[in-house]
């Protein structure tokens, strides 16, 4: 089973999956409550196949639990951890936490986050991002920094130019990303982190400084 990447610390684990199994490879890998068998067949393919796979991640998470969603399509489950779910072109993230976390994975295409730069970047972060051969590199883990943020927050504050903000870093897996969460009356400063997984950017928001990263 393509379990492709797993990341720990202290307080969180994150798996990522590479959805290549048929739908009933993974219906026979997973475990089917009759619950997630009607939700599941309610689905078309590809949200049926994201489902499987988001079962999968939870497994290698040790958990059996159902995910559940609040008014604003927040996940989360009856526990006491935090849990962040994404997708892109058949890579399924999951991550738990004993603090808040949101995690985001997208596949590199550097036409594209060029195209919508203007869209997610602040001024004073056009002002610091190298205008060289990792200028897609720096937009692509900015806009995942930025989907981070908004799923940590629970999607309460949707505007990427006003209430989210990232400070300079180095492109270096695993460096620590420092980021920002602001409305009218207060910010916040929360933590980062990012890998390349294949050609694909994983990026995880914490709501705590990562001391050590397995």
């Amino acid at each position: 089973m393509p379990l492709i990447d797993k990341i720990k610390d202290d307080f969180t684990e994150i798996v990522v999956w590479d959805v290549t199994e048929t739908k009933e490879e993974l219906i026979e890998y997973v475990n089917l409550t009759p619950r997630r068998i009607a939700k599941l067949e309610s689905m078309p393919e590809k949200q049926s196949l994201e489902f499987l796979g988001l079962r999968a991640c939870l497994m290698e998470l040790n958990s059996d639990l159902d995910v559940n969603y609040d008014n604003k399509g927040k996940p989360y489950l009856d526990s006491n951890h935090h849990l962040s779910i994404t997708h892109s072109y058949g890579k399924v993230a999951v991550g738990l936490s004993e603090y808040k976390i949101g995690i985001d994975i997208e596949k590199q295409r550097d036409e594209k986050i060029i195209n919508i730069a203007r869209k997610f970047l602040r001024e004073d972060e056009i002002a610091w991002i190298p205008q060289d051969e990792n200028y897609a590199h720096y937009l692509h883990i900015i806009w995942g920094l930025k989907e981070g943020l908004y799923k940590l927050n629970g999607g309460n504050l949707w505007n990427f130019l006003n209430h989210y903000r990232v400070e300079p870093f180095e492109l270096k897996p695993y460096s620590k990303i420092t980021c920002w969460i602001s409305d009218e009356t207060s910010s916040r400063k929360y933590f980062a982190y990012y890998k390349m997984i294949e050609d694909y950017y994983l990026v995880w928001v914490l709501d705590y400084e990562v001391k050590a990263i397995n």
